[in-house]
């Protein structure tokens, strides 16, 4: 069942941004003296970090700015749910609704006749859907919602790299395979652990058809044994191939080195000093800047958090 916010992504994409930090967007080519800013509400970075109210009165002129940005998210970007997520989420605990209609979910439906327990999933799911997206993929919302009893169980972790182990495997991502794969996997602890989870989505994706019983009949589930053929990646075969794991690995290995890189050159540019400052002087705005810095930090954590080789 298709989601509110999908779209066939079957067709060709354009070339997407790469690294740690890249949104997955497509590359913009222009002449070197031209800079492209993207519209507010087009990329995940221009819409405000949820953020509580400020006041009950009247919006300020950055509350407006924020609430233009957020429209903009949802009315734009319908094919990447994660923005539209963000952008209700932050809608809503801004309560920037306010002066068009105090109830957020009568506003929502009547702007984009969203219904309310759509727009609670969306907002549940847009941070899965931001980290899938930070990974190179373009996730559809119904896919993200068959992991939802699997989130419930575990957590946001595990089925970011249920998706991600699936992406890596198949040629093209299917809801019919995502849901199988978590039915296949059955009960899982809340502490769960991600590897290990992942090399048993792989086996699952490996393994041969069901046997049927004594009555003819198999356990129904749909046959995903020859789906990984031919990813590109080299890990849709028990022994994958050298050359393109290496390539892989090489490519993980710089989006590390930026990573660390740029996260040096951030820690040169602030301190708790100039963060006081900021704070005390524009609060509107350095407020939700805070915010957003922390939320990254949270989610490179979050992307970092596995366990390592002890060291020789």
């Amino acid at each position: 069942m298709a989601g509110l916010f999908d779209v066939d992504t079957q067709a060709t994409q354009p070339q997407q941004t790469g690294g740690l930090f890249g949104g997955g967007l497509p590359a913009v080519t222009a002449a070197a003296s031209v800079v492209v800013q993207p519209l507010p509400g087009t990329t995940l970075a221009s819409i405000p970090a949820p953020y509580q109210p400020h006041s009950d009165d009247e919006l300020s002129d950055q509350e407006r700015e924020d609430l233009e940005a957020c429209k903009a998210g949802v009315d734009n970007l319908r094919n990447a749910f994660w923005i539209a997520g963000k952008s209700l989420e932050t809608m809503s605990t801004a309560k920037l609704h306010r002066e068009e209609n105090p109830n957020f979910a009568d506003w929502v439906w009547e702007k984009w006749e969203i219904s309310e327990s759509n727009l609670y999933r969306l907002i549940d799911e847009w941070r899965v859907g931001e980290a899938l997206a930070n990974l190179g993929h373009k996730p559809l919302e119904s896919h993200v919602r068959e992991m939802t009893e699997l989130r419930r169980q575990t957590s946001d972790k595990i089925a970011i790299t249920v998706y991600d182990t699936i992406a890596r495997c198949v040629p093209r991502v299917t809801g019919e395979i995502v849901k199988t794969v978590v039915d296949k996997l059955g009960f899982l602890p809340k502490d769960a652990d991600a590897a290990e989870v992942g090399r048993q989505v792989r086996e699952l994706l490996h393994a041969p058809e069901e046997k049927a019983d004594d009555t003819g009949k198999g356990d129904g589930a749909h046959d995903i044994s020859s789906l990984g053929k031919d990813s590109p990646n080299g890990e849709s075969s028990r022994k994958p191939s050298d050359s393109k794991d290496d390539a892989l690995a090489a490519k993980d290995i710089e989006r590390l080195r930026a990573a660390l890189s740029a996260l040096q050159e951030a820690a040169k540019k602030i301190n708790k000093s100039a963060v006081r400052r900021a704070v005390e002087a524009q609060p509107d705005i350095a407020v939700p800047l805070i915010e957003e810095i922390g939320a990254k930090l949270q989610q490179i954590d979050r992307a970092v958090a596995i366990k390592l080789p002890k060291s020789q």
